[in-house]
């Protein structure tokens, strides 16, 4: 007998929500600065940034200066 087979249906339920409660969050969760900059060069490329879909779409508009990166600033403002 599995685990998951001696769970009640409500306990059951109520994990399975809770896992995807914490899905949710991790994909809201901002990534940090140092975990994009891929190069450690301290700056975040479009190249970079398309790691990650939201800050990909959110690229153009951060880019305040139009140079093609993102710095610790210009990432700050990100959500």
């Amino acid at each position: 007998m599995t685990r998951f087979s001696r769970m009640t249906p409500s306990a059951l339920l109520a994990s399975l929500g809770l896992l995807a409660a914490t899905a949710t969050l991790a994909a809201d969760a901002k990534p940090s600065f140092e975990s994009l900059d891929k190069n450690g060069d301290g700056k975040i490329s479009l190249t970079e940034a398309s790691n990650n879909d939201a800050l990909f779409v959110a690229f153009k508009s951060l880019d305040t200066n139009k140079d093609g990166e993102l710095t610790r600033e210009e990432f700050a403002k990100y959500k």
